[in-house]
């Protein structure tokens, strides 16, 4: 699997967990007593969700989310990207350097 089909299937997991989470969430919310709703809905409910991406409405969140570990996969494959193009373009100089002397 490549880094950008490693990135898009994160992205489709984290899409995933949270339905799952919202799924549950609501079945708290019709079943729960207030206490347990409550509890749920400030405890392990913002904690996961926190932890997918930056889209809450909870002051703080995750120094590391499911979304940012996606976008750090796809932005290293550029950087890989450049760092091959840059030497592709040290070589290509180097050759006409030495043909031209």
């Amino acid at each position: 699997m490549s880094r950008t089909e490693a990135a898009v299937r994160i992205m489709e997991i984290s899409y995933e967990i949270r339905s799952l989470l919202n799924e549950a969430m609501d079945l708290v919310r019709e079943n729960g007593s207030d206490l347990t709703r409550e509890r749920a809905g400030s405890y392990w409910y913002p904690h996961i969700l926190m932890n997918l991406n930056d889209d809450h409405s909870w002051l703080g969140g995750s120094m590391c989310t499911m979304e940012s570990t996606a976008a750090a996969l796809e932005e290293e494959l550029e950087e890989e990207g450049e760092e091959e193009d840059n030497e592709e373009e040290e070589e290509d100089n180097e050759e006409e350097g030495e043909g031209g002397e």
